[in-house]
């Protein structure tokens, strides 16, 4: 299935390398375009167009370097910033307006008070997006190792 369109959503995590590694790789292979996107979220208590400008200058890096990672041709790569209440229906909307293939998002190993977390954005992605996901979750020494089960399924 060719991936004509394809959003890479970068969060300033260690994982945006891979993700924007992998989502050009994919728009490479099939002459596609690259929407490389930063989402700044903003609190309740602001109006939704705020000007908060230490996170638009970190998100602005954040997507220069984005641009660098992919060495993609200019016409073959787009990067946007935005701002939103909460992160994944501004993912999601994205990718309906861009009429996305697929959606590239990556994370570190997440916790939430110790426990393995996705957290709310990735899992309301996973739902809702319109079109196929890739999830790069990266590798972390915290991550517990599966139990291991013969092949017949027993210890």
């Amino acid at each position: 299935m060719p991936f004509n369109r394809v959003l890479a959503v970068v969060t300033d995590d260690p994982s945006d390398i891979n993700t924007v590694s992998r989502a050009a790789d994919i728009v490479r292979d099939d002459r596609g375009r690259l929407y490389v996107i930063y989402v700044i979220k903003v609190q309740r208590s602001l109006p939704l167009d705020a000007e908060i400008e230490d996170q638009i200058a970190r998100g602005e890096q954040v997507l220069h370097r984005s641009e660098r990672l992919a060495r993609l041709a200019r016409q073959d790569i787009d990067s946007q910033l935005l701002q939103a209440r909460d992160i994944g229906p501004a993912v999601v909307h994205e990718a309906i307006v861009r009429d996305a293939d697929a959606i590239v998002i990556g994370t570190s190993y997440p916790t939430d008070y110790g426990s393995f977390s996705l957290g709310n954005d990735i899992p309301y992605i996973l739902e809702h997006a319109p079109c196929d996901v890739i999830l790069w979750r990266e590798h972390s020494s915290a991550a517990k190792p599966a139990a291991r089960t013969s092949r017949n399924g027993r210890g």
